[in-house]
C-alpha cells in the first residue's frame, strides 16, 4: 500500500504524452494535485483538490506541509523536477525520505534533440528571476554551445541585445517555441541578430546559441589598450588579463610605430594583437608551442584585422631562424621549465637598447628572470600586480581577486 505521507513530484516532460502509466496512476489516486495552471487543466479529476502554483512558492510549501499528513499529494513539475524545477525547492523543505522524485525529459534535452545536436559540452543558463542577475554574458566568449531558459521578460530579444552589446557575432541563434506541442512547435535559426529584435516569440521558448567559428560581421568597433578579455577568443582562461596586459604594454615601451615585437608563449594572442594595433608600420610575431591555441590566435587576428601579426607554431627557440626580423621588443608570457634558456636566447637576440618583459606567477620563475637579466646587465625592474574585479552577486557586489602577477622588465645595454 502506498505511503500516505509520501510526496510525489512528477516531471511533466514536454507534456502529458511524456507521462508513464505509473505517473498517471499516481495522479489519479492522489487527493491533492499541485502544479501550474496549464498542467492542472490537462486532468479532469473532479474528486481531486487542485492547487495552482503561483508567484509565492512559500505559500505552496506551507499548504503541502498542512495537508501531507492526511492526503496523498502529487506535485506536477515542468520538464524534469530537478532541472531548474520545483523539485529543487521541495527537497530543501521536506525530509528526503519523505519525498519521491519521478524524473522526465528536460526542456533542454528536448531542445537539443529537436535540432539534432549533442549537448554534453553545452553551458546551461536560466534567466529566471534572480538567476538572471548572477549571470554575466561576458563569460560566454569561450563556450561553443549555450542553452538559455527564458521567461517573458528575458526573451530571445533580450539575449540578442546582450550578444550585440558584448559584440559576440560569432554565434548563430536558435529559438525553439512550444516544444512538445506539435500544433504550435516552431524552430527558427538566425544567423544575425537584427531579425530577432523585430519578431515576437510565443512562450514557453528556449534559445540555443552555437558558435560559428568566425565573426559574421566586419570589425565595426573601437579598439584600445586593455580591451576586455571577452573580446578575445581564448581557451580555459589562458589569456593575459586586460589590466595586466595594459601595464605590460606600458613596460614594453612601444615608442615607435615600426618596432618589431616577439610575443613568446602567445596563448590567445591578446597582447600581441593590442601591440600590433599600435605598431602599424612594424611587425609582431606570435610564437606559441601549443597547436590547440593556434586557432584562437588566428581567429583573433581575423577579428581585429591584424595584417602585421605572424603566427608561428613552435617551441622557442626552435626554428628561430624562420624569424627574419631582429626584435626591438620581446615579451615572454610563457616558458615553463625552459624559461631560463628562453630568456638567455632573447637577451642575445634583442637589438641593442631593446626592451624585454617577462610575466610570471611563479616565485621560481621570478627569481630566474631577475638573475639572468642582471647577468646580462639589463638593470631589471619588477612590479607585482594584484587585480580584484567587481563581481555582481544576487544581493549586492563583491571583489573577486585574480592571481598576482610579477612583471620583470629590462633594457639591453646600447
Amino acid at each position: 500500500m502506498e505511503n500516505m505521507n509520501s510526496l510525489d513530484v512528477i516531471g511533466m516532460g514536454l507534456g502529458r504524452k511524456d507521462l508513464t502509466q505509473n505517473h498517471m496512476k499516481m495522479i489519479k489516486r492522489c487527493d491533492v494535485l499541485v502544479g501550474g495552471r496549464r498542467h492542472l487543466e490537462m486532468f479532469d479529476l473532479p474528486d481531486v483538490q487542485k492547487i495552482p502554483i503561483q508567484s509565492s512558492i512559500d505559500r505552496i510549501v506551507n499548504i503541502i506541509k498542512e495537508k501531507i499528513d492526511n492526503n496523498r499529494i502529487v506535485v506536477l513539475a515542468s520538464g524534469d523536477p530537478l532541472f531548474h524545477g520545483i523539485g529543487s525547492t521541495l527537497i530543501h523543505h521536506f525530509d528526503k525520505k519523505q519525498i519521491r522524485i519521478h524524473s522526465n525529459i528536460s526542456s533542454v534535452s528536448a531542445a537539443f534533440a529537436a535540432i539534432k545536436e549533442p549537448w554534453h559540452n553545452a553551458k546551461i543558463v536560466s534567466l529566471h528571476g534572480k538567476l538572471k542577475i548572477a549571470f554575466q554574458f561576458s563569460s560566454i566568449g569561450d563556450v561553443d554551445k549555450i542553452a538559455f531558459l527564458t521567461d517573458p521578460e528575458n526573451d530571445p530579444g533580450y539575449i540578442a541585445s546582450q550578444l550585440k552589446k558584448h559584440r559576440f557575432y560569432n554565434f548563430k541563434l536558435c529559438v525553439l517555441e512550444n516544444l512538445g506541442d506539435k500544433s504550435k512547435e516552431k524552430i527558427t535559426w538566425f544567423h544575425n541578430f537584427e531579425p530577432v529584435f523585430r519578431q515576437n516569440f510565443s512562450q514557453p521558448n528556449i534559445v540555443i546559441l552555437k558558435k560559428t567559428g568566425c565573426r559574421t560581421e566586419e570589425k565595426s568597433f573601437e579598439t584600445h589598450i586593455g580591451m576586455e578579455d571577452s573580446e578575445f577568443q581564448h581557451s580555459k582562461g589562458l589569456i593575459t588579463k586586460s589590466e595586466v596586459r595594459t601595464i605590460t604594454l606600458s613596460k614594453l615601451q612601444l615608442s615607435k610605430s615600426n618596432h618589431v615585437l616577439w610575443d613568446i608563449g602567445s596563448g590567445s594572442g591578446s597582447l600581441g594583437i593590442e601591440a600590433a594595433l599600435q605598431l602599424q608600420d612594424g611587425s609582431v610575431y606570435a610564437i606559441e608551442k601549443n597547436i590547440n591555441r593556434i586557432s584562437d590566435i588566428k581567429d583573433n587576428i581575423k577579428k581585429f584585422n591584424c595584417h602585421n601579426l605572424t603566427v608561428l607554431n613552435s617551441e622557442f627557440p626552435d626554428n628561430i631562424d624562420e624569424i627574419k626580423q631582429t626584435p626591438d621588443r620581446i615579451f615572454i608570457g610563457g616558458g615553463g621549465k625552459e624559461l631560463k634558456e628562453i630568456i638567455r636566447v632573447c637577451c642575445e637576440k634583442l637589438e641593442p637598447s631593446g626592451v624585454l618583459v617577462v610575466n610570471t606567477v611563479l616565485i621560481q620563475n621570478f627569481q630566474t628572470a631577475l638573475e639572468i637579466l642582471k647577468n646580462y646587465d639589463f638593470k631589471p625592474r619588477a612590479v607585482q600586480i594584484q587585480i580584484s574585479r567587481l563581481k555582481e552577486m544576487p544581493f549586492g557586489e563583491r571583489f573577486e581577486s585574480l592571481n598576482p602577477v610579477w612583471i620583470i622588465s629590462g633594457r639591453k645595454p646600447g
